[in-house]
C-alpha cells in the first residue's frame, strides 16, 4: 500500500513521466548578483489583486490574470525594487496587458516575447506571463540593474 501511494505522488509531481515538475512561486524570483531579495515573495490570486494595486486591477481581470506574485529587492545595496510577475491565463492575456502599457520615453529591449526599458522601469511578456520591474529611484545603475534581474526572471518562467 505504501508503495504505491509513494509512485502515486511520484507521478502526480511529474517524476517519471517525462514532465517538469511545476516551479515554486519563490523559484521564479531567482537570486542575481548585484541584486538581494528584501521580502518575501506575496501572492495576489485573482480575486484578492484589488489589496496590491486597487484600482488597477480590472485591466489584468479582464485579461485573464490567475494570480500576481510580488518580491521586493534591493540593488548594491542602494537602489530598492519591485519585480511583479502576473500569470495570466493565455500569452494573449499577456500581450493585452503589454500594450496597453504606455511605450513613451521607452526603448525596446532583448528580453522575453518583447520587452520595454523606461528611466526606472522594465516591463515584458514571455508566453502568458507579465513583468513588471520598478526602481524607487532613478540613477546610471538602474537600467542595466533592472535588465539583469529581467533577464535572470525570465529564464525561469516556463510556457
Amino acid at each position: 500500500m505504501r508503495k504505491h501511494f509513494a509512485v502515486a505522488l511520484l507521478l502526480a509531481a511529474g517524476v517519471g513521466c517525462g514532465s517538469k515538475p511545476v516551479a515554486s512561486t519563490a523559484d521564479m524570483f531567482p537570486d542575481v548578483s548585484g541584486w538581494k531579495k528584501a521580502r518575501e515573495t506575496r501572492t495576489f490570486p485573482a480575486s484578492e489583486l484589488w489589496q496590491y494595486i486597487d484600482g488597477g486591477a480590472e485591466k489584468y481581470l479582464r485579461a485573464g490574470v490567475e494570480k500576481t506574485l510580488a518580491t521586493d529587492y534591493r540593488f548594491q545595496d542602494k537602489i530598492d525594487a519591485i519585480a511583479d510577475i502576473y500569470v495570466m491565463r493565455t500569452a494573449e492575456g499577456a500581450a493585452k496587458i503589454f500594450d496597453s502599457e504606455a511605450s513613451e520615453n521607452s526603448k525596446p529591449v532583448a528580453i522575453g516575447d518583447t520587452a520595454r526599458l523606461y528611466s526606472a522601469s522594465l516591463t515584458f511578456r514571455k508566453g502568458r506571463y507579465f513583468v513588471r520591474l520598478v526602481a524607487y529611484q532613478e540613477s546610471a545603475e538602474v537600467a542595466p540593474g533592472l535588465t539583469s534581474l529581467a533577464r535572470a526572471i525570465e529564464s525561469k518562467l516556463s510556457q
